[in-house]
């Protein structure tokens, strides 16, 4: 079953986010997408060829566009949820919260946008968090998806920990944390079984683990090690002996080093995979170089794969 905010850890720490996002869905104006005033966003989104499949995501009717007086804090801008607002619990939509993008003209009625890159971002975002709540297999299952998401996960919390940590790069601790790493995110951010051999062959060829060194450290996993990043974070701090690495000082760092806006990638498939399309997207909407430095070519294949999966589905 696929992952909602309200499953992981991260919002489960802010009570106030439910409350936020309702009053946000009820009271926010909705931009009318069938109106002539809106030929010149669709055009827009034309013209940037990002994907095929974008402008058939802005015009669907799953997807809804919402301006309200304060936008959305940044982990919001794109979210999947039940349509509380017409009454239908069943059926899901996508809203992507537009006060601070889109803008409507009092006299025309046009619609114009602020700023391409951003609403293209959005628009990315949202239609990934469709295709994995309406049809989770089409992206748990892509092998790019898997080893590419794997490696780029990897890597950024690798990153963090040798950043809060101070490991030296030479230490056998860093290849543990790839390796850690690289199974959190097939097991939590993906749902996957880690421990069929071709997951398994995926993080040991990412840490660079001999299978020997792989299975000293699977031997102090515990059934819950992957539950969530409270359960990561402590069984890691335990297997590389780091007693001041917290849940806390990981997220913190986390947010430190990548922005805020990528906080629920640490738990989240539709947000980790926000977090490398907005920067394969260029918007700058988190800390873009620092990511793109970490990830190298893993962030282009997996992003250019999530967009592929799109123009597939849609």
């Amino acid at each position: 079953m696929p992952k909602n905010y309200s499953g992981t850890y991260i919002y489960g720490k802010y009570p106030d986010y439910d409350k936020m996002l309702f009053e946000f869905i009820m009271k926010a104006d909705e931009l009318d997408k069938k109106a002539p005033g809106f030929e010149d966003i669709v055009f827009e989104v034309k013209r940037r060829q990002v994907s095929p499949a974008l402008v058939k995501v802005l015009q669907s009717d799953a997807v809804i566009l919402l301006s309200g007086p304060r936008g959305l804090p940044r982990q919001f801008k794109a979210f999947c949820a039940k349509d509380i607002k017409r009454g239908s619990k069943k059926d899901l939509k996508v809203y992507i919260d537009v006060t601070e993008t889109i803008i409507k003209s009092e006299k025309s009625g046009e619609y114009k946008i602020k700023d391409v890159d951003r609403f293209i971002s959005y628009l990315v975002s949202a239609m990934v968090s469709y295709i994995y709540y309406k049809d989770e297999r089409r992206i748990v299952s892509n092998h790019n998806v898997v080893s590419q998401g794997a490696k780029a996960f990897s890597d950024l919390m690798t990153n963090v920990v040798s950043n809060a940590a101070k490991l030296s790069s030479s230490s056998k601790n860093i290849s543990y944390v790839r390796y850690l790493g690289a199974l959190y995110y097939l097991a939590n951010i993906l749902g996957r079984d880690y421990t069929v051999a071709g997951d398994l062959n995926v993080a040991r060829k990412i840490a660079g683990l001999s299978d020997r060194e792989a299975d000293i450290v699977d031997m102090q996993l515990t059934a819950n090690s992957f539950d969530d990043i409270k359960f990561f974070v402590n069984s890691m701090a335990d297997i590389i002996r780091v007693n001041k690495l917290t849940t806390e000082v990981v997220v913190e760092r986390w947010t430190f080093l990548y922005g805020p806006a990528t906080v629920f990638g640490l738990e989240l498939f539709p947000a980790f995979a926000t977090m490398i399309t907005d920067c394969y997207v260029g918007a700058y909407l988190n800390n873009q170089k620092t990511i793109e430095k970490i990830t190298g070519t893993s962030m282009v294949q997996f992003a250019k794969t999530i967009l592929d999966i799109g123009a597939d589905a849609v």
